[in-house]
């Protein structure tokens, strides 16, 4: 009766002046003591106060057969300490796994739906090869419960099983699918939920699967299911483009009709992939793609004009997507894009910027470079950096596309070259990953970043040697230009004299 409880541990620990070390070993003690007790009540709230002392940092795997003790008691309140410290302490290499099998098989036909539970929630958490070879047999069973609380459960421990023993996919594929037939929601979604993360690492391999979920896709009402199973058909188009044209319409119904922002924004990222493979073999568009392109623009136009910081950042996350397929769509919100050069958040920042640097085209650089020109002038440190990057790179791609007038070009490299801090070594080390990602002018792209040393190397070169160069290399062109003009100008001559000539004679 004077043994401590949890909350006394706690507070013992909380209250000590100094060392706490010292208290918690004399806790361990006692603790150590009471595992050795025959009673249920003290060893299983022995295991208690172990498990919380684990959270801290402190081991107690030497306690891993007391651990199994509790967990096989009758009373469900102890039973649950124990499976809670399986839980928190059991690891791969625990040897008294081995010895869970049975007493798992044994809770696994308990009457009680909430002891099942408690056992498919432990088998999650300790699964190992053996565990799933050896249950895998049971857990399907279960997939049969009249109960669909173990009908769930059992669903979802399939995929921690998998993992450690993929045979056992191919053993339990039927009765994973015929989980999506369940008449219970919940189940259906737990056996979505067991197939989208399976499907992240092959998705060709649920090619098959496709019709199923696209009639939950057009029945279904569960949100939640909706947005993993617009998941999975987002990574199943690229491997059958014909399904991206059959998405296009019941995607935009639901855009149309969903109040969950959520939905909403998972449907217009999977448009947006589902547009990169909509063209048919004769290199037409469907006649819906249009409609389809405008619905989502005006929706992203939403999100960027929304004062929520994280809806406005994944307003121009989607129009970046969408402007891999319809570039001339994305155009119409330049200025939009500029005013989100103007908020705090550098996130935000970085995206418009990015998305302005991808807008470029010889229409619209001039005005687009002035604004970055006056970004440039009144900011420091990395932005400024990325700033004069984009910069660079946009105006110099394809040997200067995007440039008419050389003569404002170079007057814009000079007002480059006297920026103050224009090193980038002299920016934070910690944001050159923001850089932009699409062929940086400075050395390699920003993704080789941290291979190769090309970061090592990024930070020992200035923005001035890149300027230098192309002041250089326009220098070049605008000679080599003024030669081929006097040459050609040259020929001309001599063949009109050769001509009057001829005439003459």
């Amino acid at each position: 009766m004077f043994e401590k409880n949890l909350q006394d541990l706690v507070k013992g620990i909380r209250s000590t002046k100094g060392d706490v070390t010292i208290y918690i070993s004399q806790a361990m003690q006692e603790i150590k003591a009471e595992l050795r007790n025959t009673d249920p009540f003290i060893k299983a709230q022995a295991v208690r106060k172990l498990t919380y002392l684990h959270m801290l940092g402190y081991d107690m795997c030497w306690a891993a057969f007391h651990v199994v003790e509790v967990m096989s008691y009758e009373r469900f309140a102890h039973k649950r300490i124990g499976y809670n410290a399986a839980c928190q302490s059991f690891t791969q290499s625990t040897d008294v796994v081995l010895l869970c099998t049975n007493l798992l098989k044994k809770e696994f036909g308990s009457t009680s739906e909430y002891e099942v539970g408690l056992a498919i929630n432990v088998l999650a958490n300790i699964v190992t090869t053996d565990l799933a070879r050896d249950l895998l047999g049971d857990v399907l069973a279960m997939m049969g419960s009249p109960k669909p609380y173990v009908r769930k459960k059992a669903t979802l421990v399939l995929y921690k099983m998998f993992l450690r023993y993929p045979q056992g996919l191919r053993l339990s594929f039927d009765r994973l699918k015929e989980r999506m037939e369940e008449p219970d929601v919940t189940v259906v979604s737990c056996a979505v939920n067991v197939i989208c993360e399976l499907a992240n690492k092959k998705p060709k391999n649920y090619l098959g699967l496709a019709p199923q979920f696209f009639r939950l896709l057009t029945t279904s009402s569960n949100n939640w299911m909706l947005i993993k199973v617009v998941k999975l058909l987002a990574s199943l188009v690229p491997e059958e483009p014909r399904l991206a044209r059959k998405l296009l319409d019941p995607l935009a119904t639901v855009i149309q009709n969903t109040p969950a922002k959520s939905l909403l924004y998972e449907c217009i990222n999977t448009v947006t992939t589902a547009l990169l493979y909509t063209k048919k073999n004769d290199g037409s568009q469907p006649r819906n793609v249009a409609a389809v392109v405008r619905l989502c623009n005006d929706h992203l136009r939403r999100y960027i004009e929304d004062l929520d910081q994280n809806l406005r950042y994944l307003g121009l996350v989607g129009l970046s997507n969408l402007m891999k397929s319809h570039p001339y769509v994305v155009i119409e919100h330049q200025e939009l894009i500029v005013g989100c050069l103007a908020v705090d958040d550098m996130t935000i920042r970085m995206r418009a910027l990015e998305l302005l640097s991808g807008m470029v085209n010889p229409d619209n650089a001039a005005p687009i470079i002035r604004e970055l020109m006056r970004q440039t002038l009144s900011t420091d440190g990395a932005y400024r950096h990325a700033l004069i990057t984009n910069i660079l790179h946009v105006c110099s791609v394809n040997k200067y596309a995007n440039i008419h007038d050389f003569d404002w070009y170079i007057h814009v490299l000079v007002q480059l070259a006297r920026v103050p801090g224009n090193s980038a070594a002299a920016v934070d080390g910690s944001l050159l990953s923001s850089l932009p990602p699409s062929g940086s002018i400075l050395g390699s792209s920003s993704s080789n970043l941290m291979t190769n040393g090309t970061e090592n190397a990024l930070e020992k070169r200035s923005h001035g040697v890149e300027v230098a160069r192309q002041l250089i290399d326009i220098a070049v062109r605008v000679k080599m230009a003024l030669d081929l003009v006097r040459y050609k100008k040259f020929t001309m001559q001599q063949l009109g004299s050769q001509v009057n000539m001829s005439r003459n004679s």
